[in-house]
């Protein structure tokens, strides 16, 4: 196929030609140079080899446009860096990465896992519109919404439907993203906080809406975090906790009335601040007991130090949390 039967109508990101070549060397040595090295072998000798590379750099990411106008292998084993979501809108491919493998058409996209090994079958002009993903930019986003480091490689289902389901509107948003710098040229990408945001929306979009190993745990339901009324109470509690604390000082502290913090600890904490001041001491006596010799006779000063002033009263409230009297805990052997 020549570069003459390439529909201009058709052709996605046109203003931004990268290269177009009818030698196989040539086109796998500057795809590399976009993407990673790599094997390019054409499969049907039958028809003339042709390529077509758009590029439009992005923020953290960038759009690609890319078809050959034969079936070709394309093998690049790991991509290591970054992912590549490919959305065809002409042709298939046949994409196998790690131990998955899809059909990709106008129908389904697919996204490539860069720490498994990739290899590909292009079919007589397929034409992708290619989103590159640094994964540093994917795995810094999960990480602000699970709230803390992941233990294995961020890994997606590599099929993406692009005609039903959630991930139907986002392979869409991909698309009008592309239209949108066909229609508006180069002077859409100077509007930088417009781009950031669009970017944004997407990475953080493919986390939420494509299947992936993680999926679970950012469905999971999370407790909403504390009002900062009562996040300061807390925070005075736990510094002042052998302090003579008062539920007014507590109030000053978070600079609401003691109705307003009583309320606020009720709904939130399921409790009061006096009640959580006496647990969180209580907590503090348990933990001082268990660090002590056996035998100490340490519970009654602990008691007084942590403000409990009657000692019966004390070991009904240790006991109803710990299940056991403070003697019983202090009396425990320790092993080191």
């Amino acid at each position: 196929m020549s570069r003459q039967q390439l529909a201009p109508g058709a052709e996605i990101l046109s203003a931004f030609p990268l290269f177009s070549s009818d030698d196989a060397d040539e086109a796998r040595q500057k795809v590399a140079n976009v993407f990673c090295p790599h094997d390019l072998r054409p499969v049907n000798t039958d028809t003339r080899f042709s390529s077509r590379h758009n590029l439009v750099r992005l923020g953290e990411t960038a759009l690609n446009y890319l078809t050959y106008g034969t079936d070709v292998d394309i093998l690049p084993g790991c991509l290591e860096s970054f992912y590549l979501v490919q959305v065809p809108v002409a042709s298939t491919a046949q994409i196998r990465c790690g131990n998955q493998e899809v059909l990709s058409s106008p129908a389904t996209a697919s996204i490539l896992n860069p720490h498994e090994p990739t290899r590909m079958r292009w079919k007589h002009d397929n034409r992708q519109l290619m989103l590159w993903l640094p994964r540093a930019s994917l795995e810094r986003r999960l990480t602000e919404h699970l709230g803390d480091e992941p233990h294995e490689p961020l890994s997606f289902d590599i099929g993406l439907s692009q005609t039903e389901g959630l991930t139907a509107s986002w392979c869409r948003m991909l698309r009008d993203l592309a239209d949108n710098i066909d229609q508006c040229g180069a002077d859409w990408l100077n509007f930088r906080p417009t781009v950031a945001a669009m970017e944004d929306c997407l990475i953080r979009g493919l986390l939420q809406l494509h299947r992936h190993n993680y999926s679970d745990r950012l469905h999971q339901p999370q407790q909403a975090a504390l009002p900062r009324h009562v996040q300061r109470a807390i925070d005075y509690i736990h510094a002042h906790v052998e302090d003579a604390i008062t539920v007014g000082d507590m109030a000053r502290v978070a600079c609401v009335s003691v109705r307003a913090l009583e309320e606020g600890f009720r709904k939130h904490c399921d409790s009061t601040p006096l009640v959580y001041l006496r647990d969180t001491r209580l907590d503090c006596v348990r933990k001082a007991l268990l660090s002590a010799a056996p035998g100490s006779d340490k519970v009654a000063v602990l008691a007084h130090r942590y403000g409990f002033a009657h000692l019966g009263r004390f070991s009904a409230y240790y006991k109803n949390r710990f299940g056991e009297s403070p003697s019983q805990t202090a009396a425990r052997p320790r092993y080191n």
